[in-house]
């Protein structure tokens, strides 16, 4: 299978990993963090266009893909989410500006960094909300796109801290929710502690 072959397999992986979460929100099971995922969706085209300016075609698009399935759970959370103005939604809504105005200013890889470090925080709100409400999380959407992460990682064509740190950050935020998605339903008794 050739690198292209594994960039867009990534970029389908992580759009296609918004489908169980949307079948859950529909029924009413998840509440996705508004800012969370707004968040997402716009850092993710800004990383998109990072990737691209650094020579990163397997970050890139990884990165349209997220943009095109995090999109999709955005605009379902204005209806049936959770948050949106907090004080911890503003900053991290301020961090996900700066990225803009990195990349603006021709900046791409503090631009990449900023998208990176507003992700995390944007991922935070959303451990945060895991932790009180195991249940409205769908841990098998965020388990497909850290895949999404390890295929686009496979489709660097030549390491360098630019065209991995995406993906490999990638694979970390979406591990971290999985995982506390699956102790926070352990600590309800959603799942057996083996399960977890």
């Amino acid at each position: 299978m050739g690198r292209g072959t594994i960039e867009l397999a990534s970029a389908a992986l992580t759009a296609g990993s918004s489908m169980p979460y949307l079948v859950s929100i529909s029924r009413h099971a998840a509440r996705p963090q508004r800012m969370s995922w707004f968040v997402f969706t716009a850092l993710s085209a800004v990383a998109a266009v990072s990737q691209l300016r650094t020579g990163s075609s397997a970050g890139a698009w990884l990165a349209a893909g997220s943009a095109v399935g995090f999109g999709a759970i955005f605009a379902c959370s204005l209806r049936w989410g959770a948050g949106g103005w907090s004080r911890a939604d503003r900053g991290t809504l301020a961090v996900a500006v700066l990225a803009v105005v990195l990349l603006l200013a021709d900046r791409p890889l503090a631009s990449l960094l900023t998208v990176i470090a507003a992700e995390v925080a944007a991922v935070a709100l959303t451990v945060a909300k895991v932790s009180a409400a195991p249940t409205e999380e769908v841990w098998t959407s965020w388990a497909i796109d850290a895949v999404a992460g390890v295929a686009a990682l496979a489709g660097v064509a030549t390491w360098s801290f630019g065209s991995v740190v995406y993906p490999a950050h990638h694979v970390a935020v979406n591990v971290w929710v999985v995982l506390a998605v699956r102790r926070g339903r352990a600590r309800q008794g959603q799942l057996s502690p083996r399960h977890a």
